[in-house]
């Protein structure tokens, strides 16, 4: 699980399909450990539920830290393109031709970055959703451990 969560953490490094095997190999630990809490106490199940907590709170913080570096580059891009939109358009004039098509790549380039931005964000939202169920499940392996161990307990009716 913690080297799943690193390559989560590193979501702005990884490639999108780094990303979607990430998500992919989260997924796989999730029926593994889903396996294993099946075999295990009551206690076990609930030190992997207060684990599964913990890592959830440890990925929440690093994406809030993430999104406040996100929103302070954002600023600062903007700041620069706006400057950078003034001095272009000064120059535009002479070389409307060749500005064109500069443009157009630039334009391509922007809406593949936004674009592969979208996934990632897809990809993380993926990510959540696996903690989400991670949790879930053994919350329900808890319940099902503590309700048989009830009826076992319990005088046969």
């Amino acid at each position: 699980m913690l080297v799943a969560a690193l390559s989560w953490l590193l979501g702005g490094i990884m490639s999108i399909s780094e990303q979607v095997d990430a998500v992919q190999a989260r997924a796989a630990e999730l029926k593994s450990s889903a396996d294993q809490a099946r075999h295990e106490t009551n206690e076990q199940v609930q030190a992997r539920i207060s684990q599964a907590k913990a890592d959830i709170a440890a990925r929440q913080s690093a994406v809030k830290e993430k999104a406040g570096q996100a929103a302070d580059q954002t600023q600062s891009q903007w700041k620069s393109m706006q400057a950078d939109a003034a001095a272009k358009m000064q120059a535009l004039q002479d070389r409307i031709g060749r500005q064109r098509d500069q443009r157009d790549v630039k334009r391509a380039e922007r809406q593949a970055e936004d674009a592969e931005a979208d996934a990632s964000d897809a990809l993380d939202y993926a990510s959540w959703a696996v903690d989400q169920a991670n949790l879930a499940l053994l919350d329900a392996i808890d319940a099902r451990t503590w309700a048989d161990a009830r009826a076992a307990a319990s005088p046969s009716s």
